[in-house]
């Protein structure tokens, strides 16, 4: 099925309304306030009919400089235009203003339509046919139809009818060839798409319309209209209301005046909602599907100015800011020009003064701040910029590979840039690729060993794991030269370093990671480079065999530390230090308390005489742990709470039992 929205553009008075009319039989001046001037101050609706059984919604938009806002609202949802040229006025200010503004808001096709062809000789017509091809010469309307009419005598109109259809089926096939082509390939070529083109119902983009009116209805409750430009809904459907992040639920459906279970993109579409308060929701808001669409006041854009404009936009320029149905100020900082004059575009940044619900590669206008005038416009090409403002060649290729390059590109791109682990909804938002096509590329990757998949069913690129793996490596190095005769860092230390926001059992199966592919050695709780070992000196090899003597002579009776170092002189005092930290680092020593330590095949020795006992017994009593340790009860004692903590065993009453 067909869904086509037509946008009328041009002049104030040079007949659009008229002209909509004689098409459709619907009067679009429907506010009084515009019946009493005689001019369209909001956007009208109506829609065309043909005799194949196409409908195409036609949206007839202000042609008076002041209500440029509500032109860009109408505007938003347009696929085909009639830039409409009254041929005894011809070529006016506003008329290219409103064709430039067409052509930034990726309308590619249309026709151009002269009205009041009555009123005119042929010579006079003529005249303006050359001005039209002069205007149009470098648009997309270059070589369009030129359709004479008088909407007053109804000549023309059939012949407008034939074009505007032949037009919608056009449209159509690059919709199916566009469908087919997206659906044999993962993804599509930002730069290659048709722009603002509506897709076929079975589009899975979830579901987007800017508001354009809000109203109450008795019965209906709160109302609002708009086009739906991404994905459909249907009724009962739970939708937000950005920016406010506000629930509702879809209540009843109409699109050109009709009950529906379903609205699909392209469509015209009313919308009841329910849930929500009046004030709740207002003119520029968007209704999305939940946690579908960004909040930024930050975006990184692809900036166009218009061929015939005299104005330069620099650094610091501050610009009105026209998306869908939003106006806001904008600060703008050029990223790879000084400045920016007619014709010419460059990456910049637009830091926002509100909040804007948008996505990546959503089309915008901007206008000079004074005096007011359309300068140019451009599209959205990061949402969610997470970089500091930078202008090095990295960040001119990332918003290069994010305006030209596929969905792939842009996935990879954000992964290596996130540069740790990530779930499936960040990536989706980072990348505004729908979550579904998000999971079939990242598979592929996967397929492809350029993403890895943890067992929690997150991810990471293996250029992340490399840059990751080279950072542990170089801090291990450094922390070997401060503490050579450690066996490692403790990993809970280096994950904390490497990964601090990333919860434990991710950031542990990195460092497996990291482990096989060849950065680190993982032993004991302790993380080294592959290459590592403590290196004793000869005084140092000798207090490690002395102590090591004393430990296994003494068993489970242990002196403590301070009688340990008192076997040793002064000057072997930091030696004794290190030698100590290493063996108690490399598990040669186990700590049972901050002040009792066995050696560790004692310690293994005592776990093993343990575990014989409860094979025969339910439990085990502290003196009956002195008498096979044959060790004193403060050692004996030290090594079951040891056990405890390990929750090997746990106390119960006065006895141990396996835990």
């Amino acid at each position: 099925m067909k869904h086509i929205i037509i946008g009328t553009a041009g002049h104030v008075d040079h007949g659009k309304t008229t002209l909509v009319k004689a098409l459709t039989g619907i009067d679009t001046d429907r506010l009084v306030e515009e019946k009493r001037r005689g001019v369209t101050i909001e956007p009208g609706f109506a829609y065309l009919d043909f005799e194949d059984g196409t409908r195409a919604g036609i949206i007839d938009v202000p042609g008076h400089e002041r209500f440029i806002r509500n032109m860009l609202a109408g505007s938003g949802g347009v696929h085909l235009s009639m830039l409409v040229i009254a041929a005894d006025e011809g070529v006016m200010p506003q008329t290219r203003e409103h064709l430039g503004i067409l052509t930034q808001l990726g309308i590619k096709d249309g026709l151009i339509v002269i009205t009041k062809t009555d009123k005119v000789e042929n010579d006079w017509l003529e005249l303006v046919v050359e001005d039209i091809n002069e205007l149009t010469r470098n648009t997309f309307l270059k070589d369009k139809p030129n359709i004479f009419v008088s909407a007053t005598t109804g000549i023309g109109i059939d012949e407008l009818k034939t074009a505007l259809l032949d037009m919608i089926n056009n449209q159509s096939k690059s919709i199916q060839e566009h469908v087919r082509y997206t659906s044999d390939n993962a993804s599509t070529h930002v730069g290659d798409a048709p722009q603002c083109v509506p897709q076929a119902e079975s589009n899975t983009s979830p579901f987007r319309l800017p508001v354009d009116r809000v109203f109450p209805v008795d019965g209906f409750g709160m109302v609002v209209t708009g086009t739906i430009i991404d994905g459909s809904v249907k009724l009962g459907d739970t939708v937000e209301i950005k920016p406010s992040g506000e629930k509702a639920t879809v209540r009843n459906l109409q699109v050109h005046g009709e009950n529906v279970e379903n609205a699909y993109e392209g469509q015209r579409t009313a919308i009841s909602l329910s849930g929500i308060k009046r004030g709740s929701i207002k003119r520029g808001d968007v209704l999305a599907a939940e946690g579908s669409i960004n909040i930024t006041n930050v975006i990184d854009v692809k900036l166009n100015v218009l061929p015939d404009s005299k104005r330069t936009i620099k650094n610091g320029t501050e610009l009105h800011f026209y998306h869908g149905v939003r106006t806001m100020l904008a600060k703008v900082f050029l990223l790879d020009k000084i400045e920016l004059n007619h014709d010419k575009s460059c990456y910049a940044r637009l830091k926002l003064k509100e909040q804007l619900p948008c996505k990546r590669g959503d089309r915008f206008v901007v206008r000079f701040y004074s005096p007011l005038e359309t300068v140019g416009g451009g599209i959205i090409l990061d949402s969610l910029p997470q970089n500091k403002l930078s202008r090095n060649n990295t960040a001119i290729q990332s918003l290069k590979i994010r305006e030209l390059g596929s969905n792939e590109d842009i996935i990879i791109l954000e992964a290596d840039r996130i540069n740790k682990v990530f779930t499936l909804k960040e990536i989706s938002k980072q990348t505004d690729v729908n979550i579904n096509e998000c999971e079939k590329i990242i598979n592929n990757f996967i397929t492809e060993d350029k993403i890895k998949k943890l067992p929690s069913g997150k991810y990471i690129s293996e250029k992340s794991l490399d840059n990751i793996g080279q950072k542990c490596k170089k801090i291990l190095i450094e922390y070997h030269k401060e503490f050579p005769l450690r066996a490692g860092m403790n990993i809970a230390e280096l994950r904390q370093k490497i990964l601090p926001s990333t919860i434990a059992t991710d950031g542990g199966e990195v460092l497996e990671m990291l482990k096989n592919k060849g950065f680190i050695s993982i032993s004991n709780n302790n993380a080294s480079t592959p290459e590592f070992s403590p290196n004793l000196n000869e005084i140092q090899k000798k207090i490690k065999e002395q102590v090591i003597a004393e430990l296994t002579k003494t068993r489970y009776d242990t002196p403590l530390k301070e009688a340990l170092a008192s076997m040793f002189r002064r000057n072997e005092q930091k030696d004794f230090e290190q030698v100590f930290e290493s063996l108690k680092n490399n598990a040669e020593i186990i700590m049972l308390s901050t002040l009792i330590f066995w050696l560790s095949e004692n310690y293994e020795n005592a776990i093993t005489i343990v575990q014989n006992h409860f094979k025969e017994n339910q439990t085990l009593t502290l003196a009956e742990c002195r008498d096979m340790l044959g060790t004193s009860r403060k050692f004996a004692l030290a090594f079951l709470e040891h056990l405890d903590g390990k929750r090997i065993t746990k106390l119960v009453g006065d006895t141990r039992v396996l835990n």
